[in-house]
This record gives structure tokens, C-alpha cells and sequence, in this order.
């Protein structure tokens, strides 16, 4: 009777399986890319704020603790007054450890001031002399010049 019930048993499992193959081609389609320089000022608020954000449980196990600083970051700026970024970010993260079970956050809190994009605008000449002065290319290439100067001279 056993040798029978795992016979129909086996006979089931295989009768039942289905293959289904399929397969997709796809073309490339050429799309340039377009890019464009805007300028904007960004107003920073001089009032400093500090915000303590409590992730649900699921959250707090699956995501990553960037992920975490960022939603508390969102969180603070729609708390006080839906601004744009947080300038001169700040935080403290509260881990709850169980041995068996991994980490999990408790809290995170966050600080900083914030601002917002204002004055957005194609950039004219100032603006783009501006930027290539406060350009990190260019403070590499003059650091590179006055250490070649410094060195004709000695």
C-alpha cells in the first residue's frame, strides 16, 4: 500500500510540472542625452533644528542606516517647514542588539539647518566665472602651479 501511495505520489509531481520557455529581443534606441547648466541660491536658515525620527519595526530591520539618516532627514524638513536640504547635518543613532537576532534601530536624530533653492536661472558670465573659481578642478590645478613654483625656486 506505501509502495503504491508514493508511486501516485511521484507520478503526480512529475505529471504536473509544465515548462514554459520564452525569450525577449529588444533593439537599442539611440536617445542623446541633454544637458544643462542651472544656477540656483540657496538660502540657508539661521535657526538650527533638531528632529528625532522613530523608524517603524520593518523598517528599521531592513533598511540600510543611510537609508534611515535620509528618511529622518526627510522627515525633519517636513516637519519644519517643507525646505529643500539640511546644511551641516548632524546625527545620532540609537541601536537596540540582540544577540541571536542582529540590530535594529531604535532612533535617529537629526540636525542641521535648513534651506532652500531659490532664484533658479541660466548661468551668465559671473555666474560661470564664479563657479570656476570656487571649482575643485581649479584649486587642483593652481595648488598643482605653485607647487611646481616652489619647487623652480629652491
Amino acid at each position: 500500500m506505501k509502495k503504491i501511495l508514493i508511486f501516485a505520489a511521484f507520478l503526480m509531481l512529475f505529471s504536473s510540472c509544465a515548462v514554459h520557455k520564452a525569450s525577449v529581443s529588444s533593439t537599442a534606441v539611440y536617445s542623446p542625452a541633454i544637458e544643462t547648466t542651472t544656477i540656483a541660491t540657496i538660502d540657508v536658515s539661521s535657526k538650527k533644528i533638531t528632529y528625532m525620527y522613530t523608524p517603524a519595526k520593518t523598517d528599521s530591520k531592513s533598511l540600510s542606516e543611510k537609508q534611515l539618516i535620509q528618511n529622518a532627514i526627510y522627515e525633519a524638513l517636513q516637519a519644519n517647514g517643507n525646505a529643500d536640504e539640511l546644511v551641516e547635518v548632524n546625527y545620532f543613532m540609537s541601536m537596540k542588539r540582540r544577540f541571536p537576532f542582529g540590530k535594529r534601530v531604535k532612533y535617529v536624530i537629526v540636525s542641521g539647518y535648513p534651506a532652500t533653492y531659490s532664484d533658479f536661472r541660466e548661468p551668465d558670465c559671473e555666474d560661470k566665472d564664479a563657479v570656476e573659481t570656487f571649482s575643485r578642478s581649479r584649486m587642483y590645478r593652481q595648488s598643482k602651479l605653485d607647487q611646481l613654483s616652489l619647487g623652480d625656486n629652491q
